[in-house]
């Protein structure tokens, strides 16, 4: 059983390692489904014994470049290539909404020998159920699903038919939504191992001043008791 944890602040990098993840992974703006994350940020986290995934997506919103924007994920890639980490999370889809397969061959030759796993883009695709088989081709590890639903409890059918047509060659990962109260049934429902989840709480910064003549608030992401009581429910089954 894996358990993976998104996270965007290295607050949350140590919340996720004492809570018992046996995965990270590292973004930015989080309250924007997780964009490319700082190079510093990278570098705190690297000590950690601990699987790193890096996402690379290069702006909020759909999942279709343009050549500069695929410029820039390939820089991106580059810069984090040489680092401690285990892989890099992306996908591409095409103007039609497919998985677009030429792409993605090029960004996973370039991550290599770094693993790629296919995020939530997937989740967005028109028939991307249907074009597994060339993730696999080309060397991809794992895709994030919540089975094409808002929340993964509510895509258990597509979730169970991946993990049963594709679990033995890539490894199907089920997130959003993912927390202690229903993570044993999607087990029990799909035969996956492996959960994806950010657990996010919000907090806030205390200040000593106010700005711009009202209450200023800096909000912040911290993963902890959620993330425990989840690794506890994965360690039972």
């Amino acid at each position: 059983m894996k358990l993976e944890v998104c996270i965007d602040s290295y607050d949350s990098m140590i919340s996720a390692v004492v809570a018992g993840a046996d995965r990270v992974e590292i973004c930015s703006a989080l309250d924007l489904d997780g964009l490319t994350p700082s190079v510093g940020l990278v570098r705190m986290c690297e000590p950690y014994d601990i699987e790193k995934y890096v996402m690379i997506r290069p702006r909020p919103g759909h999942f279709t470049y343009d050549g500069l924007e695929l410029a820039q994920m390939k820089e991106e890639i580059m810069a984090f290539k040489d680092m401690k980490i285990h892989g890099f999370v992306f996908g591409v889809l095409d103007a039609d909404g497919k998985i677009d397969i030429e792409t993605m061959k090029e960004l996973v030759y370039l991550a290599y020998p770094k693993s790629v796993a296919f995020h939530r883009a997937f989740d967005y695709s028109i028939g991307g159920e249907d074009q597994v088989e060339d993730l696999i081709k080309m060397g991809v590890e794992r895709i994030l699903t919540s089975g094409k639903k808002p929340k993964a409890i509510d895509g258990l059918d597509l979730i169970r038919d991946l993990q049963e047509k594709y679990g033995d060659k890539i490894e199907i990962m089920a997130g959003s939504g993912i927390n202690s109260s229903n993570i044993k049934e999607i087990y029990e429902k799909t035969g996956i191992e492996s959960f994806h989840m950010s657990a996010r709480d919000y907090y806030q910064t205390e200040t000593s001043y106010n700005n711009f003549g009202g209450a200023f608030s800096d909000y912040s992401y911290a993963v902890g008791i959620e993330i425990e009581m989840a690794r506890e429910v994965l360690d039972s089954l």
